[in-house]
């Protein structure tokens, strides 16, 4: 038995189609924030503000824009590579980042690259 048979209809398809799913209307608004912070029309929090996303949202969509980017410039694929070559990639941004990393961060790695290896 069908539980949503409007979803079926002529009127249910065009309703979904306008209305979209969460999770898509989100990524659209945090792209609609990034443009609008790039092109000055407003500061950072007004766009968060302006657009009704948070933070924390916009943080998360910035990572996994920066994870796609970055497995198609190392793979050439959005496919996800092996957890030790992420990893790895990961490593190397954030050790040119820290050119003279300090012994915690030295030891954070090491643990890092245990953890990894263990799941890999």
């Amino acid at each position: 038995m069908l539980l949503d048979r409007n979803k079926y209809t002529e009127s249910g398809y065009i309703g979904e189609t306008l209305i979209g799913d969460a999770g898509q209307q989100l990524e659209q608004r945090c792209m609609a924030v990034r443009q609008s912070v790039k092109d000055h029309d407003f500061s950072y929090e007004e766009a968060l503000e302006a657009y009704q996303v948070s933070d924390a949202d916009y943080k998360a969509f910035l990572g996994e824009d920066i994870n796609r980017n970055i497995f198609i410039s190392f793979s050439g694929t959005t496919t996800p590579i092996k957890k030790m070559d992420y990893f790895a990639i990961y490593e190397t941004m954030l050790l040119n980042y820290f050119p003279h990393p300090s012994k915690r961060v030295k030891d954070l790695f090491k643990e890092l690259s245990k953890e990894v290896a263990s799941q890999a």
